[in-house]
């Protein structure tokens, strides 16, 4: 593959399947906002009917906008959050979401936007990672495997 599609060309399975985003103490499960992930469009498309004249004419309220994207990407963006538990030496990744007190509550869609809604600029980071074409290249995970 050279050119254009070298360039552009994605692992349409990878947008689909998901990428880690590795946070150092959490990591989280994406797939591609767009692309292949078909269920981004549709579930935007749901989000949105409601207030669409309102998007259309420019005054739907910043915070419902929040809210939408916070729905959006917990619906259709977020395929996973684990925390890394260590014990004594070890570590493992275990399933689930830091509460703001540092329990481990269960992954949920309905923890992901609470964590979305306290933490509004991993939000923005997961919408930045998830926009990326680059890191859904099948060409460029190749070669991060090799290394």
């Amino acid at each position: 593959m050279s050119g254009m599609y070298k360039q552009f060309g994605t692992d349409k399975e990878l947008e689909k399947k998901g990428i880690v985003l590795d946070y150092g103490d959490f990591r989280v499960t994406v797939a591609r906002a767009g692309g292949a992930n078909h269920k981004f469009v549709r579930t935007h498309e749901m989000l949105t009917k409601p207030v669409r004249r309102l998007i259309e004419q420019d005054i739907l309220p910043v915070e419902r906008e929040r809210e939408i994207n916070r729905q959006l990407y917990a619906k259709a963006v977020v395929l996973n959050w684990e925390v890394k538990e260590v014990k004594g030496d070890k570590e493992t990744w275990k399933q689930g979401i830091e509460g703001a007190d540092g329990s481990i509550l269960p992954y949920t869609e309905e923890n992901v936007i609470n964590a979305f809604a306290a933490v509004p600029d991993l939000l923005t980071d997961i919408q930045i990672q998830a926009n990326k074409m680059r890191l859904f290249r099948a060409a460029d995970k190749e070669a991060d495997a090799k290394n």
